[in-house]
């Protein structure tokens, strides 16, 4: 995300989201590095949101199904929903994207496939209360 927004770095937040991340659990590639260590190495982003200094989603034992995936997210959309930002980009893994697309938001079939590397799709998000 800081590459493809570096023109709106200090202009626009940039926030890490403890939902907004791919499929865990089993693979260490998937645990998330400390929040000190990424304050550091990424000083542009707010990683207030990140309520722990280490992974407390991630477990040696057990890999996230699709549907604990989904709760993750419908948690993040929920707080999406709130922010007062009318344009916002969201940055995440492919597994991540292909889950919203593919189980939590209603769009067209255009936008259920796989997401390549670096590959930005723009939407339109509304949220009904029911």
């Amino acid at each position: 995300g800081l590459l493809v927004f570096e023109h709106l770095i200090g202009k626009v937040p940039f926030v890490a989201h403890e939902m907004v991340r791919e499929e865990n659990g089993i693979h260490y590639c998937d645990k998330r590095r400390p929040k000190s260590r990424q304050e550091k190495e990424f000083p542009q982003i707010d990683f207030s949101l990140l309520t722990s200094e280490d992974d407390e989603i991630f477990s040696t034992t057990h890999r996230e199904t699709k549907a604990q995936v989904g709760q993750r997210i419908y948690q993040f959309m929920e707080w999406l929903s709130e922010r007062p930002e009318q344009h916002v980009g969201v940055t995440s893994h492919s597994g991540w994207l292909l889950t919203v697309f593919n189980g939590i938001c209603e769009c067209s079939n255009s936008l259920k496939g796989w997401f390549h590397t670096g590959e930005m799709r723009s939407v339109k998000l509304s949220f009904e209360r029911k």
